[in-house]
């Protein structure tokens, strides 16, 4: 996605450990297959999507004068958590939500010893973080990595605890670390791992070994938990005198970034479908709006007995933007099959009014029938 904003140049912590630094766009949790069968879809997937629905809106890539990262929000006083690598000796610090949005932060704690630090970003104070796990997990818990590697945003990795309690030293002292084999890379470093069975953030996505990619390192949060709550509650920003105020672009809409996000956003749909229960959309709609009741409605229309979705092909068909809201026209055609094996589809169509909420993100407001 474009962005109006310099890249930097990314800086390596030593020869035996890459920093895994975040990513900023989305790449969606692969399919699962759908048997024709009336058994409902694979939960597995569900949990995907919904996790990536959920954690998209908390994820952000970020840049300073030397190296560009990812981080997620920790609490709701508008605190990142990232790496203290991504962030020692910045001048300046910029964040880049997954909607475009930027924002301006401050360094308020830093642990150059254990890798960690917090950056306070006032204009998201209020909103609420992840869930957090606060109890250790064992080998083979499903996980999720998710971050910006490479400067791409919201990418998303699978695998699993290989390992718990792994030390070592190099540039930076870690203890009792998370050894799993979901792929992190340079720029993933400060994300979120998630526990793929709860959707609970379980660890700060760290680093790799140069000499085996294939496994990253997590640092486990239920272990930080105090030291971070005590920066929270004591900030100890870097003085005015030494940091320069980033230049960060107002709310805004993009053509491609609204795209990006009604198609995600039709990418939930047919789980809704498929358990009225499993209401992953709402975080795309803005609360108590028309927006709530007219897809509510919808999935009320399309939901049958025995019926399952399979999949959904979503084409956004024109944007228009005016002021401090956007019109998006888009449709889908949802394939689904009933018990009996029988296939069928629907094509649906709307215009999306889309606004820009407090915090940043994209939000639907009204949805019309086309």
């Amino acid at each position: 996605m474009e962005k109006r904003m310099m890249q930097w140049l990314m800086v390596f912590l030593s020869a035996m450990i890459l920093a895994a630094c975040g990513s900023t766009g989305t790449e969606a949790p692969p399919e699962a297959e759908t048997e024709q069968t009336d058994s409902p879809v694979d939960t597995a997937a569900q949990e995907k999507a919904v996790m990536m629905a959920n954690a998209k809106t908390h994820v952000y890539t970020i840049y300073t004068d030397f190296e560009q990262g990812s981080g997620f929000l920790f609490n709701n006083k508008g605190d990142i958590l990232t790496n203290a690598h991504v962030v020692r000796d910045a001048t300046f610090i910029s964040l880049v939500n997954s909607d475009g949005q930027e924002f301006a932060g401050k360094v308020i704690g830093m642990s150059l010893d254990e890798d960690l630090a917090l950056v306070r970003v006032e204009d998201l104070a209020g909103k609420e973080p992840l869930e957090q796990e606060m109890e250790p997990v064992d080998i083979g818990t499903p996980v999720i990595a998710i971050g910006s590697p490479e400067n791409a945003a919201n990418t998303a990795t699978e695998g699993e605890i290989t390992d718990t309690g792994v030390d070592f030293s190099e540039v930076f002292v870690y203890t009792d670390l998370y050894e799993m084999n979901a792929l992190i890379k340079q720029g993933s470093s400060g994300g979120p791992l998630l526990d793929a069975s709860t959707g609970r953030v379980l660890g700060i996505n760290s680093v790799m070994l140069e000499d085996n990619p294939e496994i990253g390192y997590a640092i486990p949060l239920y272990l930080k938990k105090e030291m971070l709550d005590g920066w929270a509650n004591n900030p100890d920003p870097l003085p005015d005198s030494q940091l320069v105020e980033p230049s960060v672009k107002d709310a805004y809409f993009e053509e491609a970034l609204l795209s990006s996000f009604i198609e995600a956003y039709y990418d939930l749909l047919p789980y809704s479908m498929n358990d009225e229960e499993l209401n992953y959309y709402s975080s795309y709609l803005v609360p108590g709006s028309q927006a709530v009741e007219a897809v509510d409605s919808v999935i009320q229309e399309y939901s049958e007995e025995g019926r399952v979705f399979d999949s959904v092909v979503p084409e956004v068909s024109s944007v228009e933007i005016e002021g401090d809201r956007a019109y998006v026209e888009a449709g889908a055609v949802f394939n689904y099959h009933e018990a009996n094996g029988e296939t069928g589809t629907i094509d649906h169509r709307r215009l999306y009014t889309v606004v820009i909420d407090e915090y940043g993100d994209y939000q639907i407001e009204y949805v019309e029938e086309r």
